[in-house]
């Protein structure tokens, strides 16, 4: 069996259809008298043209360290918690998980027991920056609040927490933009850039 081949239009039929699209013009339409060039301004790149999807509202799931007492001392522990998304990664920033530790221990804390040695009217003096894999972390004057042992968890709790993070491999800490040498696990102040193993003694199992 074989299939119908197309037809040509006639030019009669074709010039029929043009003539309709002019009477278009009479029912509000407007048309041209004649062809008109399209730019290339008015012509869509479609290899250029992207959809820029934000991630507003998304959130990621992250470990943050908290502290609780195991029967002999207080150690660091961690709790999951969802944080909001950010930057070009798409991934939790420092400042989104740093600011979720800093508003204490979530509602949803499987563990009871689970408390924070940061106090609670501490928040981040300005935008923490990364640096060549150093964060630097500036606090407002609430840190001041927590000295000895308390101070060792305090820090661990925040060196711990955004030392999870990828781009982070240090972090040093200013408070109101003045340096500043936290109590790291033995009780000792350093000055170099901290990272969780700073805190390794202190950690729970």
């Amino acid at each position: 069996m074989t299939r119908p081949r197309s037809r040509r239009v006639p030019a009669a039929v074709l010039g029929a259809a043009v003539l309709g699209t002019s009477a278009l013009g009479a029912c509000g339409i407007p048309a041209d008298s004649e062809p008109r060039a399209i730019t290339e301004e008015q012509i869509p790149d479609a290899t250029t043209t992207t959809l820029d999807v934000g991630d507003e509202g998304q959130t990621r799931s992250v470990e943050l360290y908290f502290t609780r007492f195991d029967g002999n001392r207080d150690v660091l522990t961690t709790v999951e918690h969802e944080v909001p998304t950010g930057g070009e990664s798409g991934r939790p920033t420092p400042a989104t998980v740093l600011e979720a530790l800093l508003s204490g221990v979530p509602d949803d804390a499987a563990d009871p027991a689970v408390v924070t040695k940061i106090p609670a009217d501490t928040s981040l003096a300005s935008q923490p920056e990364l640096n060549g894999g150093i964060l630097t972390v500036d606090l407002d004057n609430g840190i001041s609040g927590v000295q000895g042992d308390g101070a060792r968890l305090a820090f661990g709790q925040m060196v711990c927490t955004v030392d999870l993070l990828d781009s982070v491999e240090g972090v040093v800490f200013e408070i109101e933009g003045d340096p500043m040498y936290p109590l790291v696990g033995d009780g000792e102040t350093s000055s170099a850039p901290l990272t969780c193993a700073s805190y390794d003694n202190l950690l729970g199992d």
